[in-house]
Parts: structure tokens; sequence; C-alpha cells
């Protein structure tokens, strides 16, 4: 027998596995960096040594996943098999958004511009309501769409300075069929504060660095996730005006 695939994974992602049916499971997406399985209606996935650690994945110190994606995936007793290879949790990570004040937000003013020139247009006080949900939710480029990524961003780093917007989160929750089951799943992580290690050490650091190892995630991902940051801190800056819901 094969020795176990070990990985590290964030708490959420081991619950959720634990209680998952056992069984067979649709592969979404495989490609040398990333496995993607639909987990009971939530997208699970297996990132290679190399890929963006998304806080809905196991993250794998394998180089390449190109051999496993092309395995039958099942889950059986709380565990991911794909093919003849288990899955083992080894180590939890933290994928929460550190707390912070409302502070600067070096870089994204050219992420937003990269998101305008996709045809996104995005408010510049950074108050977003429902109408603004209707043109970016499922819109735009990249396996996660562009403004998936760039809500995903604005709502992270309202929780993360303590300004959660709960009307607009409800709505986007209402909305998440709209989109893809990854892009829905990373959403959901984003409205509970689960957030890519690159967007975290921005939003605990917004410096040139940070900025620019956020914008190198995937083609378009970290851009958006950076001008969602950046519009809410600007959002903030003098006072919450709450989106009415739909």
């Amino acid at each position: 027998m094969s020795r176990p695939i070990q990985v590290a994974a964030p708490t959420r992602v081991r619950e959720r596995l634990a209680a998952a049916t056992d069984g067979p499971r649709q592969v979404l997406h495989a490609s040398a960096s990333a496995i993607y399985i639909d987990l009971d209606g939530w997208c699970l996935g297996l990132v290679s040594a190399s890929a963006t650690r998304v806080p809905c994945a196991l993250w794998s110190t394998i180089p390449d996943l190109t051999d496993l994606g092309r395995a039958a995936v099942r889950v059986e007793s709380g565990a991911l098999h794909l093919g003849h290879e288990q899955v083992r949790i080894t180590r939890l990570a933290d994928v929460s958004a550190p707390a912070l004040a409302v502070h600067g937000n070096r870089g994204s003013e050219r992420a937003r511009c990269m998101t305008s020139s996709a045809g996104l247009v995005l408010p510049a006080d950074g108050r977003l309501t429902v109408a603004h949900l209707d043109r970016l939710l499922g819109r735009g480029p990249g396996l996660t769409p562009l403004g998936d990524d760039v809500l995903a961003g604005w709502f992270a780093a309202r929780l993360a300075a303590g300004r959660p917007d709960h009307v607009l989160a409800a709505a986007v929750r209402r909305r998440l069929a709209l989109t893809t089951l990854l892009s829905a799943t990373l959403l959901d992580c984003a409205l509970r504060g689960e957030v890519l290690p690159e967007l975290g050490a921005w939003l605990a650091e917004p410096d040139d660095t940070t900025a620019e190892a956020l914008l190198a995630v995937g083609a378009t991902s970290g851009a958006g996730m950076l001008a969602g940051a950046g519009l809410a801190l600007t959002s903030i800056t003098d006072r919450d005006h709450p989106g009415r819901a739909a």
C-alpha cells in the first residue's frame, strides 16, 4: 500500500471533509497545480506545492498533480481518495484575515485600473450596493470570475476592519448560484473572513511587496481581490452606508 499523501488544511476544510457523505465525487477542474471536486455542493481543492493556497483546499507538497488529476475521486470515512492514493490531513492552517484598523491601501489603485480595463465598473467611493452585486457576480474572465474576486476582497477586508456589511453579505449568499461552484465557495470563505495568504499579508501590511505578491496570484484573481480590498477600505474611511438588499 502506498504512503498517504500528507497535507495541511484550514480547519473548516477538515470539518467539511469529515462531514461529507461517502461515495464518488465529480472533478470540476484538474491541472498540474490544482484539482477541484464537488463536495456535497461545496468546492474542495487539492493544490500543489507551488499553487495558491486557497482557503477551500488541501495544501500538498506535491510539485505536479497531473497524474492524480486523471484518477477517480471518492470520499471514504472522511478522507479523500484519488485512485489508490489517500489524502491525510496532518497539519491545520489558519486562513483567517488579520484584524486591522483602517489604513493605507498601497497598490490597490493599480489593481482597480486592471479590473476597469476588463470592463468592470467600480464605485470611486468603494461603497457597494445590490446593483453592484448584480453587475459583478459571475462576471469577467478567470477560473474564478474577476467580478467575484473583487467581491471576495471587498467582503474580507470589511470583515477584517471590523465593519462587515451583513445586508450585502446576505444578498450575495442568495445569489451564489449565479457563479461557478469554486467561486461561490471562495466567496463563502471571504464572507467568513477566510482568505488567501497573499491577501492576508496585504491586509496586515499594505506595502509594495505584499501588493506585488497579491497581484501575482492567478491571471486576474489577485488584482481583483486587491481592487476589492482597497475599495472596502476606502468605503469605511468616514462612515458606513450598508447596502440595501433586494
